[in-house]
């Protein structure tokens, strides 16, 4: 009978605790979520500057389309806030991580906490 109890108790307590860790892993702990800045120029022109919050692992593009309407095409982004590139124009949009341009698509770079993201509407022929 003493066996059955202990059996008993032993399993309502792996349950408390499988219960525990699946509230903690629930996608809401706030140690996953990062904090990102983002600002859109034109050329040299402040347009905007929002921050963001987002998990952790999230891609640029995720970020930005959190922060503005945002259009692509063929995973390259075409158009922010209603400010559309100019093929005709050679005005493109690129982009900067803390400050330095990135070899990487937006949807390859990946963010961390505290980055600084900004897109450039640019005349990439000067």
């Amino acid at each position: 009978m003493l066996k059955k109890i202990a059996f008993l108790v032993m399993i309502f307590v792996a349950m408390i605790l499988t219960s525990c860790a699946s509230l903690q892993n629930n996608g809401n702990d706030p140690y996953k979520q990062i904090k990102v800045s983002y600002q859109i120029k034109k050329e040299n022109k402040s347009l905007d500057k929002k921050s963001v919050t987002v998990k952790k692992g999230a891609n640029v593009l995720t970020g930005l389309k959190k922060a503005w309407t945002t259009k692509t095409e063929k995973k390259m982004v075409t158009e922010i806030d209603g400010h559309a590139q100019d093929p005709d124009l050679d005005q493109y949009w690129v982009y900067e991580v803390n400050g330095e341009g990135s070899n990487k698509g937006v949807t390859e770079q990946k963010l961390h906490d505290k980055d600084q993201i900004t897109f450039i509407l640019k005349d990439i022929s000067k």
